[in-house]
């Protein structure tokens, strides 16, 4: 049997070398092959045990029959055979295609969210490289022109010094954040306090006044409630700053962002509504992707990791960030939270 898988396995690996399959098409395949197998021999096994089980009840029942021919006897038993023998040979070979189906879909199914965890590896290793490699391209780009500068005087060598200060500085935050990220994915130890929840954003919104300010944006701070939710007030914090920060960044001049809460359920739900550019809805599900940044976002600053680590944040809290969003019309970010006891 190992020298017939081993045939198998080879032809299959071949098959997907023409057909420019991934690992996966492999995986799928060899435990099918492996499901079938297993099925076959217990099966076959079971088939032969119960066949000779019948023929021999029937031989020791023809033969204590002394009135009956030996020779009519010995025909029955013949045509008992054949009989039998076609129809297990029908029988298994109808459950034995229902086996190599049926494996063939679990195993579709078993693999599914290993390849998609996978797959969303792949692209996060691939996306954080390039992040990581663009300040560091800018800082090399930037040092290498000015060293081969023979002019260079004191002034331009104090502004390469500014902008590759201010490259680290990018690179440090991407970091972290990438470190973050990674801490989030996993269980971790995080101290968790009773938070007014409603003195946290009220002091997250008087802090990003200065940014709406700047492109004479109003914000409507309807914040009423007085609840507490059992949380870390520095990554509660951070996720309200990110969001704010994103709905300034993204309305337009003389816009509006209108802050308001509630409690219902034993749920904290504060709602951040702005009449912003709005995200497309091919895009909306994406948007908590690392390193995803939609049409509207390609021309500010950021990796796009914003949202990925407020929403495992979010999460961490037993709660829930839920973003809706029309083009031109703007975008309304819902995060509830349960109320601590």
């Amino acid at each position: 049997m190992g020298k017939l898988y081993k045939q198998f396995a080879e032809s299959v690996t071949k098959w997907k070398a023409d057909l420019k399959s991934d690992e996966f098409f492999i995986a799928r395949i060899r435990l099918t092959f492996y499901y079938s197998i297993t099925a076959i021999i217990i099966l076959g096994g079971s088939s032969i045990v119960l066949y000779n089980m019948i023929l021999s009840n029937l031989t020791e029942s023809i033969s204590q029959n002394i009135f009956l021919d030996p020779r009519i006897g010995q025909a029955i038993i013949d045509k008992a055979q054949d009989i039998l023998l076609n129809r297990f040979i029908s029988i298994d070979s109808a459950i034995i295609f229902f086996i190599i189906i049926l494996g063939f879909l679990l195993t579709n199914k078993t693999l599914e969210p290993i390849e998609s965890n996978m797959q969303k590896q792949k692209r996060f290793v691939a996306d954080a490289s390039h992040e990581l490699r663009t300040p560091i391209a800018v800082v090399i780009s930037g040092l290498e022109v000015n060293l081969n500068n023979k002019n260079l005087d004191l002034a331009s060598a104090k502004k390469t010094l500014e902008n590759t200060l201010e490259e680290m500085r990018e690179f440090s935050k991407l970091s972290n954040n990438l470190l973050d990220l990674s801490k989030y994915d996993r269980a971790v130890e995080v101290e968790y306090e009773n938070i007014n929840i409603s003195l946290l954003v009220n002091d997250i919104v008087e802090k990003n006044k200065s940014l709406a300010i700047v492109k004479n944006i109003n914000i409507e701070n309807k914040i009423s409630s007085n609840a507490s939710v059992k949380g870390n007030k520095i990554e509660l914090s951070r996720v309200f700053f990110n969001i704010l920060d994103n709905a300034i960044k993204y309305t337009k001049d003389s816009g509006t962002i209108s802050i308001s809460d509630k409690v219902t359920s034993n749920k904290y739900i504060v709602n951040i509504n702005d009449n912003g550019v709005g995200i497309r809805e091919d895009i909306l599900n994406k948007i908590f992707d690392p390193f995803f940044r939609g049409d509207a976002s390609r021309h500010t600053n950021g990796a796009g990791l914003g949202l990925t680590l407020s929403k495992k944040i979010i999460e961490n809290h037993k709660g829930t960030i839920v973003i809706k969003s029309q083009v031109n019309k703007g975008t309304n970010v819902i995060i509830s939270l349960p109320i601590s006891s």
